[in-house]
């Protein structure tokens, strides 16, 4: 059987890739706790407790932001591998049941793309679309200062009143948090199944920069 490595990510597409998911975590642990605070430190120990988890949770958004803009710099810039014409929506669209066809085991093939099927780059796309939302809903409920730093502005009051006020504000930022972390759930499922399936290390080459191509796992894939 033969096998070739194929270099599929730059080191600086996985830093990129890496740092927004270290900073998604984070948001999820900590904004979990802001929201109902599983830790219990006293009145003074959770008091603070509660600042630190804010603080993190907003350096944790800026985190994200700024990997988003450098995924989309990334995107345009790259000298490794400028893919931002993989993410056309209209093509994609019209791939759709190309694509969902063969997930649904009603096809048993699909045709080649280049470096993501139709519904990954659309997922993608409403990816960065979410975390905008959920940077102006989270600006949008954000008051006080945390250890002094921080300090709120009155700029995104306008997104309270698009969504109906700060109390359907905070549902929505909640309901955006779930939805991403479902989608990032069936994400890993569908990236650790099509790497056991094709046998191409899908899953590590976001380690290692490196997929496999093999015979068997090409014959696989188009079954």
């Amino acid at each position: 059987m033969n096998t070739q490595r194929e270099y599929v990510w730059s080191w600086t597409y996985r830093i990129d890739h890496w740092v927004r998911v270290l900073a998604l975590v984070v948001l999820t642990v900590t904004g979990f706790y802001i929201h109902w605070p599983f830790l219990s430190g006293g009145e003074q120990g959770g008091f603070l407790l509660m600042a630190w988890m804010r603080f993190a949770h907003f350096v944790s958004a800026y985190v994200l932001i700024l990997g988003l803009v450098v995924r989309i710099y990334l995107a345009f810039r790259s000298t490794f591998d400028a893919d931002w014409r993989d993410f056309g929506i209209v093509r994609n669209v019209k791939n759709i049941p190309d694509v969902l066809l063969y997930y649904l085991f009603l096809k048993d093939t699909h045709k080649p793309y280049r470096r993501y099927n139709p519904l990954q780059a659309l997922t993608y796309l409403f990816w960065a679309l979410l975390i905008v939302f959920m940077a102006l809903t989270g600006f949008a409920l954000y008051r006080g200062s945390v250890f002094g730093l921080l300090q709120a502005p009155d700029a995104f009051e306008w997104v309270n009143a698009l969504l109906g006020g700060r109390a359907y504000t905070r549902v929505w930022h909640f309901l955006a948090m779930w939805l991403f972390l479902i989608m990032i759930a069936i994400h890993i499922y569908m990236a650790a199944s099509i790497g056991w399936v094709q046998r191409d290390h899908t899953l590590s080459s976001m380690l290692t920069g490196y997929k496999l191509k093999t015979g068997e796992g090409q014959e696989r894939a188009a079954k």
